[in-house]
């Protein structure tokens, strides 16, 4: 009987809770208007500017989206992150979709609620070539996202990088 208590105690303890993206530590944060620039710096010193205004909130418990649009030099286009946390694995899936339903792409990573970091990584192309993002919440009130986005080739070489810097929009 003893037996029976132990193993539904590690049972439990060793299944990750589900996630309510609405207080989570750090998506709490990511809630409201914000506002974004940068620049990301490629192989050959080509250089590409990045403005976003996007909005984010939690869609219930277990997932939070993210909407906007994005400007990259001259060319916009609206986007959609939809993060969702797997309770199996305590990782999170992040999709990123563009205008267009055949500009997807898939990432996973995990939150760091002592560093209040969120890193993501897809694996592109191939199979060889990846995007990581690393976003750090900054700033007494954590009312900036500082993302570092790093992408690489198919021989693990960096071939565009930079860091897109988010403000929070007061309401008036």
């Amino acid at each position: 009987m003893k037996t029976i208590f132990i193993l539904l105690f590690l049972g439990l303890v060793a299944v990750p809770a589900r996630a309510d993206l609405s207080s989570h530590a750090f998506f709490k944060h990511l809630g409201g208007s914000c506002k974004a620039a940068g620049e990301l710096k490629g192989e050959n010193n080509n250089l590409v500017t990045i403005t976003e205004e996007w909005t984010g909130k939690a869609d219930g418990e277990n997932s939070f989206l993210i909407e906007g649009t994005r400007t990259m030099n001259s060319d916009t286009q609206a986007f959609k992150w939809t993060i969702t946390h797997n309770a199996g694995t305590d990782m999170f899936d992040a999709i990123l979709t563009g205008a267009d339903a055949s500009q997807t792409i898939r990432f996973e990573g995990n939150v760091s609620t002592v560093n209040l970091t969120l890193e993501l990584k897809a694996i592109t192309g191939g199979g060889s070539s990846s995007i990581t993002v690393l976003d750090t919440l900054q700033g007494e009130a954590k009312d900036v996202i500082e993302s570092k986005v790093t992408f690489t080739g198919d021989a693990g070489q960096t071939t565009l990088e930079g860091t897109i810097k988010h403000e929070k929009q007061k309401t008036p």
